[in-house]
């Protein structure tokens, strides 16, 4: 086919579908509007650093280490310390959930233990306490006991050296915006002109398949990629996440994702022609899969087997730590490459799939 007519085919059907997207209000709302709410609703409503942790303390013996845990904690911006005279009003305090977690100074036979006791109704944010105390009072062991001999344990934290669970999640709240809003613009796309009946019109001009599946690709494209450059915005100023690797590896690796998932949108809308379940199958088949399978909230170091193979199956697994090193790390060209790579085919393959649904053909 001669270049010439594709791009003409392709830039009058891109107009008309610009247009269409600027009469349809909800196709800016999805791609520019709600990446920019999620952003800050969800950087600001997940946050997995263990802050404002409810400790009761009951000291029976008022040792002197007890009273230097105590000072640690009460000075500790991550606590707020209440005291009790005793063991019962400690434990009616913890079975009440005044507090959550209870520090017991008790007496013994060779003169004082320290009991901790937890809520474990919600069992991970139960291990970070236990982990928060137990990391106060070592560092208050190793002040005031351990500091002049031996050997001294210094950690020290990489790539996110206060540790701040925001640097982490930002990344990955664009994966699963661009995920949702990928899907979704395109998933309507090829379903409405089935239910409003110009499919068959578009299917009787001389345009290409190439050519419309372009023309359907190209103006979505742009309006996520504005919504994506808002989300960045957030990130770096809002937020504060440093670019520490590079902001081309992040633009790039995002594009490549971003036509995955326009593809996958594509593919839905052609194979259902139905808005309504175009955008149900969009929201199963693409954003639950990146919300639970990309790495972002659940560790997949700790998964079954089962489930890191159909992870690393998946797109987003790929985009997610393209993103880390882009964000916090830098280097890593091996991995780099390696993802890079692995999203493009993606991305050929899905669109190759999409270019199936706009053949001229009309199906019974």
């Amino acid at each position: 086919m001669r270049m010439e007519p594709l791009l003409t085919h392709v830039y009058a059907l891109s107009l008309k579908e610009s247009r269409q997207i600027i009469r349809d209000k909800s196709a800016i709302l999805l791609g520019v509007v709600l990446p920019i709410i999620l952003i800050i609703l969800f950087g600001y409503g997940l946050n997995f650093d263990v802050r404002n942790i409810r400790l009761g303390v009951v000291l029976e013996q008022k040792g002197a280490v007890a009273t230097q845990y105590v000072n640690a904690f009460e000075h500790n911006p991550s606590f707020i310390v209440s005291r009790y005279a005793s063991r019962i009003e400690g434990l009616n305090a913890l079975k009440s959930f005044e507090i959550e977690s209870l520090l017991i100074e008790q007496k013994t036979a060779d003169g004082s233990a320290i009991q901790l006791l937890i809520d474990g109704i919600d069992s991970s944010r139960a291990t970070m306490i236990g982990n928060a105390v137990t990391g106060v009072m070592a560092a208050v062991n190793e002040a005031h006991s351990m500091g002049s001999a031996g050997i001294s344990v210094i950690p020290r934290i990489w790539f996110n050296e206060s540790a701040e669970s925001r640097w982490y999640i930002v990344p990955g709240l664009i994966v699963i915006i661009l995920t949702m809003t990928g899907t979704m613009l395109t998933g309507l796309v090829l379903a409405r002109e089935w239910e409003r009946g110009t499919m068959e019109a578009l299917l009787a001009t001389p345009i290409s398949p190439l050519a419309l599946l372009l023309s359907k690709v190209l103006p979505y494209f742009v309006l996520a990629m504005l919504g994506w450059c808002l989300c960045m915005g957030a990130a770096v100023f809002w937020y504060e996440v440093p670019i520490r690797g590079s902001f081309i590896l992040i633009a790039v690796s995002s594009m490549l994702y971003l036509i995955v998932c326009l593809g996958i949108g594509l593919i839905i809308s052609g194979v259902t022609r139905s808005q309504f379940l175009s955008s149900q199958m969009a929201l199963l088949l693409s954003f639950l899969p990146a919300l639970l399978l990309s790495g972002f909230i659940f560790d997949l170091r700790s998964a079954p087997q089962w489930a890191q193979m159909i992870a690393y199956a998946l797109p987003p697994v790929y985009f997610m730590e393209l993103l880390k090193v882009g964000f916090l790390t830098g280097g890593m060209h091996a991995l780099v490459m390696k993802n890079v790579l692995i999203l493009s085919g993606y991305a050929a393959l899905f669109m190759g799939l999409a270019s199936l649904q706009c053949r001229k053909r009309i199906r019974k």
